[in-house]
């Protein structure tokens, strides 16, 4: 009876029918693993050839275009324009596809405030010279030529490191190696880890079995052009920022592609020196037009308390008697006292909770919802 029914499933396995789904499977498998090769392939390289970058014509400062080098021998477009005083420096870095003048909105709302701003095209971007594109791992790099730029021109003053999506990711990545030479980080729209972010991404484009395809695909063509993928990883880099320095993320309650829990998970890791505000309406990377004024307000509280103080007797002035060390929104940006935690704040400036998490509210009155 056994020897029949073994030659009973042999029969069934070498029968055409079976033999074609056979091919056909193992056609589809190997489609699949191609597909997925050349897209996981084609995400990591630049989109499209270098080209010029000129500098804009502004009414609020004067450009000028230095190009940055690299330790790992990378070339990249930059504009710097001069700020007053002894504000912060800040460099800014754009996102995933970008180039640096999708960032010029920020750079008029520092430049107000006297900031000096290096805008930078990150490697693989816009006219910087580089091919591969490992979504923020390698940009590290061009962070920290953007800093060392930074101390050259303005020596003695407090760097401030604004990064967004792909940028909030080279500013994390780097943070380990910059320490105690960046006085603080604004995070906008960052993602958790490199597989989150795909996995957000195919499930925006595809419905859910498809998407899971797509996902596990890339997951595997991944391995072969991203050696590094577990390292991208910006919720673990980002314990690489000193706990003495203060951190903004900034996050759209309705982002799909770097999702309201990711920020979340960074704000975490650094909720002792972070602060987290959610847009409500925001999207990715779009809070200047959701609420601009709202925008302004947090960027500008955050580099105001990382200003050195003023002596001008001129300027209106508090005294606030801090009950220790541990109060403050960004304490370890202010001057210390180390008698007694006596502190002349600016009566512009506003006490924000350590580890604050605020929901902006965004119907018009601007007070952050609890």
């Amino acid at each position: 009876m056994e020897f029949r029914s073994t030659r009973y499933v042999l029969r069934l396995i070498t029968a055409k029918p079976v033999r074609r789904g056979a091919r056909i499977l193992a056609v589809a498998v190997v489609i699949w693993l191609v597909v997925s090769l050349v897209v996981a392939h084609q995400l990591t390289r630049r989109r499209r050839a270098p080209f010029a970058e000129p500098a804009p014509n502004v009414a609020w400062g004067k450009f000028e275009s230095p190009r940055l080098s690299t330790r790992d021998g990378q070339k990249l477009g930059a504009w710097y324009a001069e700020g007053t005083g002894e504000a912060p420096s800040v460099l800014l870095l754009h996102g995933n596809g970008g180039r640096r003048r999708n960032c010029l909105t920020r750079a008029e709302v520092l430049a107000a405030e006297g900031c000096s701003v290096l805008l930078i095209s990150l490697r693989a971007h816009g006219d910087s010279t580089g091919e591969f594109n490992d979504i923020g791992l390698s940009a590290r790099h061009d962070v920290v030529a953007g800093v060392d730029f930074l101390e050259r021109r303005r020596p003695g003053r407090p760097v401030i490191v604004l990064g967004t999506s792909m940028g909030a990711a080279a500013a994390v990545f780097a943070s380990g190696e910059l320490a105690h030479r960046v006085r603080g980080y604004i995070l906008e729209s960052p993602y958790e880890h490199l597989r989150r972010a795909v996995r957000n991404r195919t499930q925006n484009a595809l419905p859910p079995l498809l998407e899971w395809v797509a996902y596990q695909g890339l997951s595997i063509a991944a391995l072969l052009v991203l050696p590094d993928l577990d390292a991208i990883s910006p919720v673990d880099a980002i314990q690489g920022i000193p706990s003495d320095v203060p951190v903004l993320i900034l996050a759209g309650e309705a982002d799909r592609k770097a999702r309201p829990h990711e920020a979340k998970a960074l704000h975490q890791r650094v909720k002792s020196h972070g602060r987290l505000i959610f847009f409500e309406k925001a999207g990715h990377l779009n809070f200047l037009e959701t609420d601009l004024n709202r925008y302004r307000r947090s960027l500008l509280e955050f580099v105001r308390s990382l200003k050195p103080r003023t002596t001008s007797s001129s300027a209106p002035r508090l005294e606030r008697i801090l009950p220790g060390p541990e109060v403050g929104s960004f304490p370890h940006g202010r001057k210390r006292i180390r008698s007694e935690a006596r502190v002349a704040l600016a009566s512009t400036d506003r006490t924000i909770r350590r580890g604050e998490v605020i929901h902006a509210d965004l119907a018009g009155d601007g007070r952050p919802l609890r």
